[in-house]
């Protein structure tokens, strides 16, 4: 898995939230904001989503686990944006293109 596998199930899933939440997106990116007033989602959608991206690792073969405390006590928040997801996941995964 590379990341742009990886962005790709990030972004798969934020997009699938969005329609099943009637949220309009003009488009995503790795700049999306995942955290912040300008977040397509609130905190609730964030636990989601992040249950979600789970899944999707899991179902594609890979594990990760984005809900420990790791994740959360960082300086600088993994879930910042679509990028940062992506880079702390890959770190988690061991890819390094």
């Amino acid at each position: 898995m590379n990341k742009e596998e990886i962005q790709q199930i990030i972004m798969n899933v934020l997009r699938d939230y969005c329609e099943q939440n009637g949220i309009t997106v003009p488009e995503l990116t790795k700049n999306t904001p995942l955290l912040g007033s300008n977040s397509i989602l609130d905190s609730l959608g964030l636990v989601s989503v992040i249950i979600d991206i789970e899944s999707a690792f899991t179902d594609a073969g890979a594990e990760v686990s984005l809900a420990t405390e790791s994740a959360m006590s960082h300086r600088i928040s993994p879930f910042r944006s679509i990028g940062s997801l992506c880079n702390y996941i890959a770190d988690q995964l061991g890819v390094t293109d």
